[in-house]
């Protein structure tokens, strides 16, 4: 029996980060013992390399403006652990944490489980009787990704690109077939703007499941896209959207969220004014996404992590504000293309300062070579130098501070 939170949390984290294995046997024979939770609530379930995050908040915010209780599993958390499971924007309290850990330790006698199969038993569990609908979003992939269980009214892919190569690649077209595993047999499918070389294997899976497919760019479509000031604005079903932002993705995030809002109230026969709803679709914001912590000089805190999403952002924010030189600090992981992404940031950039993370994935100083660029520097301790860093940025300068939601979530507090 564990007497704290603490407890509780450092047992979660105590736990095999995964299995390599892809077998769902284990998740699904805890999940028979805790009495199938997850079927007990309709669920939408959201994949994709890019976006999800995004995705997953503006439908919890389209559903709840609807006058639903929705659930909401996600990955990975900002400031705290609760984040992870929330009801209607509400983190499952720490109490209430520990009573679920515990109730799932006795529950499954000896818990040979990985921490991401752990927690995401207790996000089933929480939302049991407590939900309308629950948003679970994949961890990795989706074909053999844990949370694979659910028989959801939804299914969404944001985005297709290169990321976790070494788990579901090794080539863009084995990561759509991964991803392809979301969805299910005559529900629908809501899908980003897919490049060429996987559109077929998305598309085709769909037609041998008589999946209906919304597609952006083909069956979604948007009017009169304009970014200005960080703010973006366009045109849906002939009603006005607007969000916070400066790329094209964060468009068609929204409009992604709006249809499959849409295809999940159909699928239930339940009356919507979709013009006040979509009105709601910013009400909760994430952090991480674009975060303005400081404006003068402009600080912008962004968990993008892998090549395709860093080269959105950094290109958004040229055409953005052509006018100011972006400054860069970055964290990237050993299992992540921080190679690619160091070129692309020191070509597409003023400066760049590279640091490192506590933990074991994080990349450090040898893992890199320096010695190519000409405006690289290495920081051991960005906190640290996060005052002098600041204090040095001109007016017609942006720090962005990229590569990892872990180094987000380290520095979103020093701006508090």
């Amino acid at each position: 029996m564990l007497n704290s939170y603490q407890e509780a949390i450092e047992y979660i984290h105590a736990l095999p980060k995964f299995h390599r294995t892809n077998k769902l046997d284990r998740i699904k024979s805890a999940l028979e013992k805790l009495g199938d939770p997850q079927n007990d609530y309709p669920t939408i379930h959201v994949t994709g390399t890019n976006g999800k995050g995004s995705v997953c908040n503006y439908l919890s915010n389209l559903l709840e403006a609807n006058g639903e209780r929705v659930g909401m599993f996600t990955s990975p958390f900002i400031n705290v652990f609760n984040e992870r499971i929330q009801i209607s924007h509400q983190m499952i309290s720490n109490s209430e944490l520990l009573d679920l850990v515990n109730y799932i330790i006795e529950k499954i006698d000896e818990n040979t489980l990985s921490e991401f199969e752990f927690v995401t038993c207790m996000g089933f569990l929480y939302f049991k009787g407590r939900v309308d609908v629950a948003i679970i979003e994949v961890g990795i992939g989706a074909t053999h990704d844990k949370t694979n269980v659910i028989d959801p009214d939804v299914s969404v892919i944001t985005s297709i690109a290169m990321d976790h190569e070494q788990l579901i690649g090794p080539t863009i077209q084995d990561i759509a077939v991964e991803k392809s595993g979301i969805i299910k047999p005559n529900k629908s499918l809501v899908t980003g703007l897919l490049q060429d070389s996987v559109r077929e294997i998305i598309l085709n899976h769909a037609r041998e499941l008589d999946s209906s497919v919304y597609e952006y760019n083909h069956e979604l479509k948007i009017k009169n896209l304009n970014i200005n000031n960080y703010e973006i604005n366009f045109k849906f079903n002939d009603i006005i959207v607007k969000v916070d932002g400066i790329e094209e993705t964060t468009a068609i995030n929204a409009v992604i969220a709006i249809q499959a809002f849409i295809c999940y109230e159909k699928e239930h026969n339940q009356e919507y004014d979709l013009k006040s709803v979509i009105a709601e679709i910013e009400n909760k914001k994430l952090p991480a996404r674009l975060q303005i912590v400081h404006k003068h000089p402009l600080v912008i805190l962004d968990g993008a992590h892998n090549l395709a999403a860093i080269d959105n952002l950094i290109n958004s924010l040229i055409t953005n504000d052509h006018n100011k030189d972006i400054i860069t600090m970055y964290a990237g992981m050993k299992d992540k293309d921080r190679h690619d992404i160091l070129d692309f940031l020191t070509s597409n950039t003023k400066e760049v300062f590279v640091t490192s993370l506590d933990m074991p994935r994080a990349a450090k100083a040898a893992d890199y070579d320096f010695s190519k660029y000409h405006n690289v520097t290495y920081i051991e301790d960005h906190v640290q130098c996060m005052n002098k860093l600041i204090n040095s940025l001109k007016d017609e300068q942006t720090l962005l501070i990229t590569g990892s939601f872990y180094l987000v979530s380290e520095l979103e507090g020093y701006f508090a």
